[in-house]
C-alpha cells in the first residue's frame, strides 16, 4: 500500500507533474485542468499535492521580470554564444572585405610601392615620411623571410590590424558595467549601436588612406584595455607589453602615443577610478609618452637628420585650416566626420548621462589629440583621425543608448526595466 501511495498517479500525470516542478515558466503557460492538479484519488495533503502546488504558485505568483531573468532569452542574451557569433561574423565579413578590397588595389602598385619602400630604407624621403618608417620595415622583413610581396602583405597587415582592432573594441564595450548590467533588450540596441558606430570610421580610409591608419587603431585599443582591465599578467609585464606597441606606434606616428600617454597622466591626475592603481596609471602613461619621444627624437636626429620639411609644407596648418577658402569643403569635411562624436558630447553634456571609467578615458584621449590635428595637420585629412573615432564607437554606442533609454543624472540600468 506504501508503494500505491508513493506514486498513485498516471505515467501521463507524473510527466506533467515533474515537467511542472522544473520549468516554472512553462507552468505559467499552461492551464491544467484540476484532475492533473489535484488527482481525486489523492489524499489532501499528500506530498505529491502539496509539491506540485508549490510549483504552480510560485510560477503563477512571479512577475514578468523574474519569469524574463530565470528563462533564457530567445535572442542575444548578455555574453551568450550567439552574441559571440554574432560579433565575430561581423568581424570577420568586415576585415575580410577590407582585405580583398585594399588587395585588388594593391596589385597595379607593385613597383610603385617597392621603391617608395628602397626610398624610405635609404632614408631620401622628406619630413615626416621618412620618420614614419616602421610598417616599411615589416614589409622589407616579411619580403626578405616569408617572400611575401609587399603589395601582398600591406593589405594581409591591414586586415590583421582591423580585425584585431575590432576585437578589442567589442571587448571594450562588453566589459562596460552599463553592457552587462542591462537587459537583454537593451543590450541589443546597445551592440547594434556599438557594429554601426564602428563602421563609420572605415569611410574615411579610402579617399585619404594611409598605411599606419589601422594599426594606429590597434594599438589605441590594446592601451586602453591595458588600462581599463587589470587582469593576473603581472605588472612588469604590462609595462613591457606596452613598451613595445608604443615602440612600435613611434616607428608609424610617434605623436600618437605622446598624446596618449599626456591623457593617461591626466586621468591618472584626476583620479579616474581605474582597477590599477594610479601609480601603475602614471607609470604606463610616463612610458608611452616618453618611448614614443625618445624614438622621435633618435629618428630625426641620429637615424635621418638629413630629412627636412618640404618649402611647400608647413610644420603648423593652424592657420590653413581656419581658412574657409581653401580648400573650400575642409570644414564641412571635418565636420561630417566628427559628427557622430560631436552628436555624442551633446547629449552627454545636456543630458547629464553616465560615462564609465574607460569612456572618461577614451574622451580625454580624444581631447587631448584633437589640437594636435587642428594645429599640427589639415583637417580635411581625416584618415589622421580615424584611429580615434574607432577607438570611440563604444562609447559612442552607450551615451546613445543611455540617452535612448532616459539614463539621465547617472541612473544605473535596470535590469527589471522594459524596452520603452
Amino acid at each position: 500500500m506504501a508503494r500505491k501511495l508513493r506514486h498513485p498517479c498516471g505515467s501521463n500525470q507524473r510527466n506533467a507533474l515533474k515537467l511542472l516542478c522544473t520549468k516554472p515558466a512553462y507552468a505559467a503557460s499552461l492551464t491544467l485542468s484540476p484532475a492533473v492538479m489535484e488527482p481525486a484519488h489523492l489524499p489532501h495533503g499528500s506530498p505529491a499535492t502539496l509539491g506540485s502546488g508549490m510549483c504552480v504558485s510560485s510560477s503563477h505568483n512571479a512577475s514578468p521580470s523574474e519569469l524574463s531573468d530565470k528563462t533564457p532569452a530567445r535572442g542575444v542574451a548578455p555574453g551568450s554564444y550567439r552574441e559571440l557569433l554574432l560579433v565575430a561574423v561581423f568581424i570577420v565579413f568586415n576585415s575580410f572585405s577590407f582585405f580583398l578590397i585594399q588587395y585588388d588595389r594593391m596589385r597595379p602598385a607593385g613597383q610603385g610601392l617597392d621603391s617608395l619602400i628602397r626610398n624610405m630604407l635609404a632614408g631620401i624621403l622628406p619630413a615626416p615620411d621618412q620618420y614614419r618608417i616602421g610598417l616599411s620595415l615589416a614589409l622589407h622583413f616579411l619580403e626578405l623571410h616569408a617572400h611575401i610581396r609587399p603589395n601582398q602583405s600591406l593589405p594581409l597587415i591591414e586586415f590583421l590590424s582591423y580585425a584585431f582592432a575590432l576585437m578589442l573594441l567589442y571587448l571594450l564595450f562588453r566589459c562596460s558595467p552599463w553592457v552587462e548590467n542591462a537587459t537583454d533588450s537593451h543590450r541589443l540596441v546597445l551592440l547594434g549601436f556599438f557594429l554601426t558606430a564602428a563602421q563609420f570610421p572605415i569611410l574615411w580610409i579610402f579617399p585619404w588612406e594611409r598605411w599606419e591608419a589601422l594599426p594606429t587603431t590597434f594599438y589605441l585599443a590594446a592601451i586602453v584595455i591595458l588600462i581599463v582591465r587589470r587582469s593576473r599578467m603581472p605588472f612588469a609585464l604590462v609595462c613591457l607589453l606596452a613598451a613595445m606597441l608604443s615602440l612600435g606606434q613611434a616607428l608609424m606616428r610617434a605623436e600618437v602615443p605622446v598624446a596618449l600617454g599626456a591623457a593617461i597622466l591626466l586621468s591618472a591626475a584626476l583620479a579616474i577610478p581605474f582597477p590599477r592603481p594610479r601609480s601603475h596609471i602614471a607609470i604606463l602613461g610616463l612610458l608611452c609618452g616618453a618611448i614614443a619621444g625618445a624614438a622621435q627624437l633618435y629618428l630625426q636626429y641620429v637615424a635621418y637628420p638629413n630629412a627636412t620639411y618640404s618649402p611647400t609644407t608647413p610644420r603648423f596648418q593652424l592657420l590653413a585650416n581656419l581658412n574657409l577658402l581653401h580648400p573650400p569643403l575642409q570644414i564641412p569635411i571635418f565636420l561630417t566626420a566628427l559628427l557622430p562624436l560631436i552628436v555624442s558630447l551633446v547629449l552627454l553634456r545636456r543630458h547629464h548621462l553616465p560615462l564609465d571609467p574607460s569612456d572618461k578615458l577614451v574622451l580625454l584621449i580624444l581631447l587631448v589629440y584633437l589640437p594636435v590635428w587642428v594645429t599640427m595637420g589639415l583637417v580635411v585629412e581625416v584618415r589622421i583621425f580615424v584611429p580615434f573615432l574607432f577607438l570611440a564607437s563604444p562609447t559612442i554606442a552607450k551615451l546613445w543608448g543611455a540617452f535612448l533609454f532616459n539614463q539621465e543624472n547617472g541612473t544605473p540600468p535596470n535590469r527589471s526595466a522594459s524596452l520603452r
